[in-house]
């Protein structure tokens, strides 16, 4: 599989693991557990036969969260869950997250081809949908400064708690009272069977000092220190050790520990120096100590800042603007309270960020470029700049995404025209006025769109943005496919009662790769939405996203449609029927030119194919002009349906519908 797990010390796991006697089975219950929250939400959806072709299949997704965690609460288990927040300013770990983003770019490209179970991408909107179950739920949550890493094993050193993760860093931390691989974590039964690691066992069969066993670590390579800075060391390690001696899988950490447990009574700084002795000053010597220093340092436990955050709810942070000023209290509350997006704490930290992946069409540009303006809006207001007196919080945002099937770079300038809001001032504006500047971002300040219950305001206007933006051109097919589903999740019954199976493998299911397209791009538009109603205060309620989307259900609606079935046949009820027809005509009011059909997008993938350049555009087919009358004149049908008392616009087809989406 495909993982987005590629971290902490490579090899270190599969060594580990294969070492029973490090190991101690228990029962877990009646505890503090600090959990690596980034980990559990990537491993909690990939271990769980949950689709991240089509975009993402989230009410299942946060059915699985619900369980795990009511598991945990059942046995007695206290749960506290923090998150890797904001770019490191520091740069540090920037060439390994860079890797890891043309690792995912592969992988997406590699899922739109291929129907290979063994490919994994998080779905962009997944950590939403946990964080809105652990809110619901009640579980403490927080968002660290940047890496969570040392933020967890420091909690957990102060409260004497377990840590649960998949990190192998983990291993190496001075966790007194052990960590537990979701791995083996066993929550699916009513006792917690787990299956714990305590550092001091592995000290022992290296039979080394515990406090070495950091710097054992980062002699044998880890997002600190490269296998490049390593390869001088390797060698001379080699040539004074007789590696036969070693087993085949571990025989790296293990020559490191016979090094070193010939150092009985040295402190870790010494043992250090006593390593670099094999390495000659022309062989990069310096920059290997440098590295191992830093890396030493990041397993180094102190205070945590969030300690008092989850006792006494008191924010206090190091994070600071690139004009070196404070964050702004409210903002770093919120932020610590997942109310602040974490792009937006990098955008005023750092500059610097990598956009999120989702499974594209990698010869199309990105669908993040799709939702490039609302981030430079977004920017805008972030920079402060209206309020500050000689410059901005921000100097320049550089942003990491896809082009093609590798990753670049770009500069973008925030949007510095009068309209945009200062972040300062925003908690002085009513929500009215937020509500407008919203809106304005998401170019869909119309009356309509404001007569809209609230909770589809923002899936309204991020539909027409998309309708707007969107390349290539939204699909009229696609559009009644997300609103069709949207509109099948709105209903409770819809889903409720249904037992959860796991999904069929992927190539047992039609993919289109052109809606995959469309998706994502209104999944980067509704995700910048849902940063930009963060930063604005929340003028409308978040949609509730597993209630508003589900891929393997929108491509079946889409297949649907493309085989001539209409919209209704696939709606329950009369009620859902006329909720999808004022969706529909406020989302497409005055844009209905800017859809084309599936028809009319061949028609304009062989001019492109033939590079008629100038070729006039084809006339709208006559299905998309009549999609207003079509619809009219169904509501009429189904007005009279509903006043007969039938409250169904298609039974038998909704029922298979049910059974094959669900």
């Amino acid at each position: 599989m495909a993982s987005e797990l590629g971290m902490g010390i490579p090899g270190l796991t599969s060594y580990i693991n294969s070492l029973g006697t490090l190991w101690t089975g228990i029962n877990l219950k009646n505890t503090k557990l600090i959990i690596d929250g980034s980990c559990l939400c990537h491993c909690l959806y990939a271990s769980n036969g949950l689709d991240c072709r089509c975009g993402g299949q989230y009410q299942e997704y946060y059915d699985v969260v619900v369980s795990f965690f009511d598991a945990l609460i059942s046995n007695g288990v206290e749960t506290y869950v923090v998150f890797d927040g904001a770019h490191d300013p520091s740069d540090k770990r920037l060439e390994t997250l860079k890797a890891r983003a043309r690792e995912r770019v592969k992988t997406s490209n590699a899922l739109s081809k291929s129907a290979d179970d063994r490919l994994f991408l998080l779905p962009l909107l997944a950590r939403h949908v946990f964080v809105d179950a652990l809110r619901n739920l009640g579980v403490k949550f927080v968002f660290s400064d940047s890496e969570a890493d040392t933020e967890i094993a420091s909690l957990a050193y102060a409260w004497n708690c377990p840590v649960l993760s998949n990190d192998s860093d983990f291993f190496i931390f001075d966790i007194k009272a052990g960590y537990i691989p979701i791995t083996f974590f066993n929550w699916n039964s009513s006792c917690l069977t787990v299956r714990i690691f305590y550092r001091r066992k592995l000290a022992s069969h290296f039979r080394i000092r515990d406090e070495l066993i950091p710097l054992l670590a980062s002699l044998a390579g880890n997002d600190y220190v490269s296998c490049d800075l390593l390869s001088a060391f390797n060698r001379a390690l080699n040539r004074i050790q007789n590696s036969n001696h070693f087993s085949k899988r571990g025989a790296r950490f293990e020559s490191i520990a016979n090094m070193l447990s010939k150092l009985p009574d040295s402190n870790e700084e010494e043992a250090l120096k006593g390593a670099l002795k094999l390495v000659k000053p022309a062989e990069n010597g310096e920059h290997l100590r440098q590295a191992v220093e830093l890396s030493l340092q990041e397993y180094t436990l102190r205070k945590s800042n969030l300690l008092d955050y989850f006792q006494d709810n008191l924010v206090s942070s190091s994070l600071r603007t690139q004009s070196n000023s404070e964050m702004n209290e409210w903002v770093l509350r919120r932020f610590r309270n997942g109310k602040f997006s974490t792009k937006c704490i990098s955008s005023l930290t750092s500059g610097k960020l990598l956009l999120g992946i989702p499974v594209e069409n990698c010869r199309e540009i990105s669908a993040n470029y799709c939702s490039l303006w609302l981030r430079r809006f977004m920017y805008g207001i972030l920079n402060d700049a209206e309020t500050k007196a000689e410059e901005g919080n921000i100097k320049v945002i550089h942003e990491w995404d896809r082009q093609g099937s590798t990753v670049k770079q770009s500069i973008v300038d925030p949007y510095q025209e009068g309209v945009v809001p200062s972040l300062s001032l925003i908690p002085f504006l009513d929500v009215g006025e937020r509500v407008n500047f919203l809106l304005f971002a998401l170019n869909s300040d119309t009356t309509d769109v404001k007569s809209l219950s609230k909770e589809f305001i923002l899936i309204a206007a991020s539909l027409r943005y998309l309708i707007k933006n969107a390349q290539p051109p939204l699909e009229v097919n696609h559009l009644m496919a997300l609103l069709c589903c949207c509109v099948n999740l709105e209903d409770s019954k819809f889903c409720s009662g249904k037992k959860r199976t796991a999904s069929p493998r992927r190539s047992s299911w039609r993919f289109d790769v052109r809606a995959a397209q469309s998706f994502a791009q209104w999944h980067c538009v509704l995700k910048d939405a849902i940063h930009l109603n963060f930063t604005l205060l929340e003028p409308v309620p978040l949609p509730c996203l597993q209630k508003t989307f589900n891929g393997k259900m929108a491509l079946k609606l889409l297949e649907r449609l493309q085989q001539g079935q209409e919209p209704e046949q696939s709606l329950p009820s009369f009620r859902l029927f006329r909720l999808f027809h004022k969706l529909y005509l406020v989302v497409t009011s005055g844009l209905s030119e800017k859809m084309v059909s599936e028809k009319r997008h061949k028609e304009m993938k062989r001019v492109k194919k033939t590079n008629r350049q100038n070729a006039a555009p084809k006339e709208a087919s006559s299905d998309d002009e009549m999609l207003g009358n079509r619809f009219a004149a169904l509501c009429n049908v189904g007005a009279q349906q509903g006043e007969a008392g039938d409250p169904n616009v298609n039974g038998n087809n909704v029922e298979c519908f049910e059974e094959t989406c669900c």
